[in-house]
């Protein structure tokens, strides 16, 4: 069974990695891996995790699913496409985080619909009576 297996093998496995990636990051001389997962380019590729998330797979629609690809391109785009495709996906989504996910009018009005939402409900999302 899925879910044994994920919840009896690898949930302690990934925390044991975890554990062991912070006491990592708080001693004197981190391991390379640690080094590596802190560094400059690794952390601005975490923060356009939302947008990757978001664009990869419309993008990725447009360039190989067969019904889409075939009517944009004329067939699917080959294999050795996809290093072009990664790059598309990258520079879509370092410019839907620049102009999108940190837009100050974005910002403002997620704000306010957060806002409305707390006073209109009373936890959990249940409409007051």
């Amino acid at each position: 069974n899925d879910a044994m297996i994920r919840s009896l093998v690898f949930v302690p496995l990934y925390s044991r990695f975890l554990q062991s990636l912070h006491r990592d990051c708080l001693s004197e001389r981190p391991a390379l891996i640690t080094r590596l997962l802190s560094s400059r380019p690794m952390s601005h590729l975490g923060s356009l995790t939302f947008a990757i998330f978001v664009l990869h797979a419309p993008l990725g629609q447009l360039f190989f699913k067969k019904a889409v690809a075939t009517r944009l391109w004329g067939k699917p785009m080959p294999r050795s496409f996809f290093p072009a495709y990664l790059g598309i996906v990258l520079v879509s989504s370092h410019l839907m985080h620049e102009f999108v996910i940190k837009s100050v009018l974005v910002m403002r009005s997620a704000s306010a619909i957060a806002r409305y939402l707390a006073g209109s409900t009373e936890g959990m999302l249940r409409d007051k009576s």
